[in-house]
């Protein structure tokens, strides 16, 4: 009888984790990585089986971290224009700590590769970047798995991060900004960190991660979406009662697990309407949501134009 299960650990110094990586991604069906950090010449080292995956049908999901501003804008911009050649990439990128919504630091080296034969996980110490895939001394866990049991508990771990409103696809905009912040710390991240013109545009950053898709829409854009089918059913100005009630059973999707807190949520849904209320002469404030009677509401000009997550 075949073994359904073969766990090996790797270490650069043996046999670069790359080579491995390679061999597996170039037979993919489907692969999520996630990573804390990316650069271009990690790109370089996947390129061809990446595209070779592609070319036979693949799908390929990738999640990289922000922290420290230390990912490659130049790789973003290779999954970027990638996701446009291919329907089967997607492109997240988790926001910095000082900045994302659970204030963590994203640190994980998860690879998971599938085919119709096996599915292959390895996760440990390397990023996605040529000395973490060929020259750093990197130690990694490899399952190759018929019977997925730690596929499948890594795939879980991956799905916790997926499914947050930390994640975002960054569009052109958001790329020039951030490659600008990116080419200043590289220079001197001391003074850069301390210029305030610097922590302007890092601000600004901030905003426009808010307004990009992600994989979970935020509290804000299910009230959107609600308001917006109401008024489609010429329902323009909707009472409080009735956004609870839908919310409340939107939220029961599995993607919202842990999320929100059900004993204070109608606070969380007041909160996040008085915030972006058209009223609200706050700079951070959207201005989405129009007040129109004591307990109604409706969609400000701001709102049906939303497209923010």
């Amino acid at each position: 009888m075949q073994p359904t299960e073969r766990i090996s650990i790797n270490s650069n110094l043996d046999y670069p984790i790359g080579k491995i990586i390679n061999q597996e991604l170039q037979n993919s069906e489907k692969t999520q990585i996630a990573v804390a950090f990316l650069k271009s010449s990690g790109v370089d080292v996947i390129r061809d089986s990446l595209l070779r995956s592609l070319d036979n049908g693949g799908k390929f999901e990738l999640i990289v971290g922000l922290d420290f501003k230390t990912t490659d804008p130049k790789a973003m911009k290779y999954f970027l224009d990638l996701k446009r050649q291919y329907k089967g990439v997607d492109f997240y990128c988790y926001g910095d700590k000082r900045e994302n919504r659970n204030d963590v630091v994203f640190h994980p080296k998860i690879y998971l590769f599938k085919n119709s034969n096996e599915n292959i996980s390895i996760v440990g110490s390397t990023n996605l970047t040529r000395g973490g895939l060929e020259s750093n001394f990197e130690v990694n866990a490899i399952f190759n798995e018929k019977n997925p049991i730690q596929f499948s508990k890594l795939q879980a771990i991956y799905n916790s991060v997926k499914y947050t409103d930390s994640l975002f696809t960054p569009d052109e905009e958001y790329l020039m900004k951030y490659s600008d912040i990116f080419h200043m710390l590289e220079k001197n991240e001391y003074s850069t960190r301390k210029d305030k013109s610097v922590r302007k545009i890092i601000l600004e950053i901030q905003e426009k991660e808010s307004q990009l898709p992600g994989t979970i829409p935020s509290l804000k854009k299910l009230l959107v979406e609600f308001l917006k089918s109401e008024k489609a059913k010429n329902h323009d100005e909707v009472t409080l009662n009735k956004i609870y009630e839908y919310l409340e059973e939107r939220v029961k999707d599995p993607i919202f697990a842990g999320r929100f807190k059900m004993d204070t949520f109608r606070n969380s849904v007041r909160g996040e309407i008085n915030h972006n209320e058209y009223s609200n002469t706050e700079e951070r404030s959207l201005r989405l949501f129009k007040r129109v009677g004591n307990g109604v509401y409706s969609l400000s000009e701001f709102g049906d134009k939303f497209e923010g997550r």
